[in-house]
């Protein structure tokens, strides 16, 4: 029998960077100097993190021609958040294209709902102040030709 260790099926191992990957996302790693740096809030989630905790090597996700791709993109998605990855195919393209006319779609429609409530309460303010505005070119008026005007305290004296 031979002194080499075999690697495990593919399968496996991408079980392995999977799990790993949703532990360290939960601030949850097995590997003890890890679970320090979690407690220390010193995790930070990368290839090296990933495959320590995975116990693989680091080399399978961490290249851009690495066999492990999906693992990869997770592990550059967690690390940069907010930065979109370029798509590699066609559907990827389409896909995203169609997720961001959904989106944009909703932004539209709320957006023009707010502006329809923004409208409706313009005009009413505007009557009102149409109104208070010749109630007191009445009063101004009244008070140019000399006329009393009754005005009743809140006492109503």
């Amino acid at each position: 029998m031979s002194g080499t260790k075999r690697r495990p099926p593919r399968a496996v191992i991408e079980r392995d960077f999977e799990e790993a990957i949703e532990r360290l996302e939960k601030n949850r790693p097995k590997d003890p100097l890890l679970k320090r740096l979690a407690a220390e809030g010193r995790l930070a989630i990368n290839f090296s993190t990933v495959a320590k905790e995975a116990k693989h090597s680091r080399t399978l996700i961490a290249h851009a021609k690495c066999q492990y791709q999906q693992q990869r993109a997770k592990v550059l998605q967690l690390m940069h958040p907010g930065v979109v990855a370029a798509p590699r195919t066609a559907s990827e393209v389409i896909s995203r294209l169609r997720e961001d006319v959904a989106d944009l779609k909703g932004k539209l429609s709320a957006a023009l709902s707010g502006q329809a409530v923004h409208f409706l309460a313009r005009q009413r303010a505007e009557r009102e102040a149409e109104r208070w505005r010749k109630e007191a070119q009445r009063r101004e008026k009244l008070l140019q030709k000399g006329d009393k005007l009754h005005l009743i305290n809140q006492d109503g004296e």
